[in-house]
């Protein structure tokens, strides 16, 4: 099988190498080894390239590099990739044998581009999605609905009207492909309640890599709590921080690591340094596996207040690294990990409740039972089996 992969992913400098990405490349490697022919287009290539992965990789470079200075800068650069990358599509598809389009994340470049090229082309389009940020399963998205869950999560009225316009945009291309595969039940209902067929959606899911992680040794507990995400304020990290100024009240020493970058890295910063944390609040940035991995292992607590998921991968390998965790309870953390009882869930925006379970678990030390219960339960999630379910999803829609 011929596949022409659309692979629109934001420069690592605006967001770290997220879920979306990693499932990409961990389905690739299972794919190109057995036999199948994947032409990735691509922005940053040298994500595809460095990884290892045996496939064709066509640059589709934006006449605008994001500058580091603002969403305004990364919405240009998104404009202008998906204007250049539509004019070039006839050209890159011409004279291939292309059996099926795959956008593997749901940013909205990729899935114009997506949908531009499947009009162009005529070849059936499969995407990917990993989560809507839409809680609700029972009644459809709206706008004035969409545009109150990001106000509820805290973001500007200006962020909440464009985030909303780009969700509904979003949702509307999803319709128009052919087959859609999520990663959890519950973002497959959300699609099924705003118009999806059932033919046309398949729930596979997600992986660990324990292998790799197991590689990783930390010799000692460092951090007494750590996360592991995008840093902006739906991941819940200005959360976080409330959470940590209450829980060095009773434990002065306690020492939080915070690993990732995105749109609020230098407001994070800033809000540390204000409130006179950074000897508590560590604030790390990308790493690669080694430093994430060791890292991991050598905290206590795996804190993650994120707001909205589609599967939770940060949540999977913190607990394949032998971590609790306190998350807040969200549809897809429940659902995929609602079973691990390593893992405390706290009401959505509840600080003081989160604090609480942070600290009960931090007041028993290191606890091998949990570290135990959470390496078991990871067991069960191998990137092979994703990526054949999402071929057999692919080879019924061919």
């Amino acid at each position: 099988m011929r596949i022409f992969s659309i692979f629109f992913h934001p420069a690592l400098n605006f967001t770290a190498f997220g879920g979306a990405e990693k499932r990409f490349i961990e389905v690739l490697k299972v794919w190109t080894a057995i036999g199948v022919n994947v032409t990735v287009a691509d922005p940053y290539p040298a994500l595809v390239s460095k990884s290892g992965v045996d496939c064709e990789v066509i640059e589709v470079r934006s006449p605008f590099r994001y500058t580091g200075r603002g969403l305004f800068s990364i919405y240009l650069e998104w404009v202008l990739w998906t204007v250049k990358a539509c004019f070039l599509c006839p050209s890159l598809l011409k004279g291939k044998d292309y059996e099926l389009l795959l956008v593997p994340i749901g940013t909205l470049p990729g899935l114009v581009l997506g949908y531009f090229a499947r009009l162009v082309s005529g070849l059936p389009l499969c995407t990917v999605a990993h989560h809507l940020d839409f809680p609700y399963t029972d009644v459809p998205a709206s706008f004035a609905s969409i545009y109150r869950v990001y106000r509820r999560t805290r973001f500007t009225i200006l962020a909440a009207l464009t985030k909303a316009m780009a969700f509904l945009g979003i949702l509307a291309l999803l319709k128009r492909s052919d087959v859609c595969i999520t990663v959890s039940n519950h973002t497959a209902k959300v699609l099924l309640k705003n118009g999806i067929e059932p033919h046309r959606i398949g729930v596979s899911g997600n992986g660990i890599d324990i292998d790799l992680i197991e590689r990783f040794k930390a010799k000692k507990k460092l951090y007494d709590g750590v996360f592991v995400g995008r840093v902006s304020i739906e991941k819940g990290v200005f959360d976080l921080v409330k959470v940590w100024r209450r829980i060095i009240l009773n434990r002065p020493e306690s020492k939080l690591l915070i690993i990732g970058t995105g749109p609020d890295f230098l407001k994070m910063r800033k809000l540390i340094k204000n409130s006179n944390m950074a000897s508590h609040v560590m604030l790390k940035g990308s790493c690669s596996d080694n430093d994430l991995y060791s890292s991991l292992q050598a905290s206590r607590i795996f804190a993650f207040p994120s707001m909205f998921e589609g599967w939770g991968l940060a949540v999977g390998e913190a607990l394949a690294c032998g971590l609790p965790v306190v998350c807040y309870d969200i549809p897809a953390l429940r659902e995929i990990f609602g079973q691990c009882k390593s893992v405390s869930f706290v009401p959505p925006g509840d600080t003081e409740t989160f604090t609480q379970a942070t600290e009960k678990i931090l007041q028993h030390g290191d606890s091998d039972e949990l570290g135990a219960m959470s390496k078991e339960y990871v067991k069960r999630f191998t990137w092979k089996r994703v990526a054949l379910e999402d071929m057999q999803i692919i080879r019924n829609l061919v």
